[in-house]
């Protein structure tokens, strides 16, 4: 997946200010609106590619017993889960799927048997790691949205509101045709779409 540097997002972010250069304090400023925008787009979808991690292992913790915790050593750290399974899911045969709810310390599987293993292969998204001004793993798909945002940010603090509501309206159309693309990619899988069935919810 493409990715840009903070530097190119910055230099996006001052020509749509008009800026030859900007003060160390406005840097810092726009570093903040950058961020909170970037949080706006993930958390606008659990299906952005480079956050959705489907079907990977994980243990089965015994303090508290049944869950899957949000932290485990050298794996990403799980903002929100998304689906359980008992088995590696999404390959050619069909793998029992555990019924949850979400804790303080994790992912409680309910209603699972002595035979289930120690493990479970787990679907959900991945943290957001805010940027730093050196970051060089902006998401492609984000960067016009985040630009604009961060400008319109910054015409609101410059009290220029009118101006503002239309750069909004031009980042939120750049947000929502990368939503588009993605609520289609979606649409043909079943990695978030969950069909219940008697099959998938009894104990085996």
């Amino acid at each position: 997946m493409q990715t840009k540097s903070y530097d190119d997002l910055l230099a996006l972010t001052t020509a749509l200010i008009g800026a030859g250069s900007l003060t160390d304090p406005e840097k810092a400023q726009i570093l903040q609106f950058v961020n909170r925008r970037a949080h706006e787009a993930y958390q606008t979808s659990e299906s952005w590619p480079r956050y959705m991690v489907a079907g990977e292992e994980r243990t089965i913790s015994t303090t508290p017993a049944q869950t899957v915790p949000y932290v485990e050593a050298s794996k990403d750290n799980i903002a929100e889960f998304i689906r359980i399974h008992r088995d590696q899911p999404f390959l050619n045969r069909s793998s029992r799927e555990f019924e949850f709810y979400v804790t303080s310390q994790g992912a409680h599987i309910m209603n699972i048997s002595s035979n289930d293993a120690g493990s479970a292969f787990v679907t959900y998204k991945k943290e957001f790691t805010p940027f730093t001004d050196t970051s060089t793993d902006i998401p492609q798909e984000w960067f016009y949205f985040i630009a604009h945002g961060a400008y319109a940010d910054f015409l609101r603090v410059q009290d220029k509101q009118e101006e503002a509501i239309a750069e909004e309206q031009v980042a939120g159309t750049y947000l929502a045709l990368e939503l588009e693309k993605i609520d289609n990619r979606v649409n043909n899988t079943n990695l978030v779409n969950r069909f219940s069935t008697y099959v998938s919810r009894q104990a085996r």
